[in-house]
């Protein structure tokens, strides 16, 4: 390879292979296009320097890839630079459509739930943004644990629209621009629910994540307190998931099936090992270790052996 270290060119040589493990590319606004990857490079959380580079040098040299169109994705809270956010840790409120209607189990893993808002736009369901509709039992401010971009002054969410508060339920529907007697009767049965400890709608607390920021008690938070709240939210990732195919020994496979000699892969360089599924938080960071083990201990090994 030939590098620069404080702009003087070198050239690196591998005796016994090189490893990929420089992330994705989800900053990478033409491959992300190119690979039909949902979502936008402004709401990534990925690395600046996550653009693929290691990928296309892989594909350069006959490297097969696959799941180049999947990303790890979560709800993105919208801040007023334009960027949708990954946020966690919803503690109260619900989310709702253009319709006004909710859509999705808004305490559900981070991943899943984004996958949901994916299959409701892709079917018409939903569209971007929708909203999390909230009373004011704890303040004007989301409830929302982990915002993970530092929020900026509660104005400036105001001003760009993205937060909206009103006394009555029927000028909160008109300042999101949703039908008011649909947003009334969504409240109206999801504060039943709350009242019964059951979503019968969807399963919101069935499932142990559900109550994990809420210390196992239920997330069914009624909204009963004005004035109501709204805040705006987008789709998130954190990072794409699309990569190099590998074999179980990290090796980068042609597309016939073969290794490359001396190539190797981990992370999100790589193709997820999980496929479309995100087993749990860390997993991109468990494959990126474990796969890195591999690539040394098969690099490592006698010539014979390899």
């Amino acid at each position: 390879a030939v590098v620069e270290r404080d702009g003087t060119p070198g050239r690196v040589r591998a005796r016994r292979g090189v490893l990929l493990a420089s992330g994705g590319f989800e900053q990478n606004a033409a491959m992300r296009a190119q690979y039909a990857v949902p979502g936008s490079a402004n709401d990534t959380m990925g690395a600046p320097g996550n653009i693929g580079l290691a990928h296309r040098a892989a594909m350069a040299v006959g490297a097969a890839v696959d799941l180049m169109d999947q990303a790890w994705w979560s709800p993105g809270m919208i801040h007023p630079d334009g960027r949708a956010a990954f946020a966690l840790w919803f503690t109260a409120g619900i989310f709702v459509n253009q319709d006004g209607r909710r859509f999705v189990n808004e305490s559900a893993p981070y991943d899943r739930l984004g996958r949901e808002v994916l299959r409701q736009v892709d079917a018409g369901g939903a569209t971007l943004p929708f909203w999390m509709v909230y009373d004011d039992r704890t303040g004007d401010i989301p409830p929302v644990g982990a915002t993970n971009v530092s929020m900026v002054d509660t104005a400036d969410y105001r001003t760009a629209g993205l937060w909206h508060t009103a006394d009555n339920l029927v000028d909160l529907a008109a300042a999101i621009g949703v039908p008011a007697g649909n947003l009334i009767t969504t409240i109206e049965r999801f504060n039943q629910f709350a009242s019964m400890g059951t979503d019968e709608d969807f399963g919101r607390g069935n499932e142990a994540y559900d109550r994990m920021f809420t210390e196992g008690a239920s997330p069914l938070v009624p909204i009963d307190t004005p004035p109501y709240h709204a805040a705006a939210f987008g789709l998130s990732d954190l990072g794409t998931k699309g990569g190099l195919r590998t074999d179980i020994r990290a090796r980068v496979l042609a597309a016939d099936g073969s290794p490359i000699p001396g190539l190797y892969a981990a992370g999100n360089t790589m193709a997820a090992v999980s496929g479309t599924t995100y087993p749990g938080g860390g997993n991109p960071i468990g494959a990126s270790m474990l796969f890195s083990h591999f690539a040394a201990l098969d690099m490592a090994a006698p010539e014979a052996s390899r």
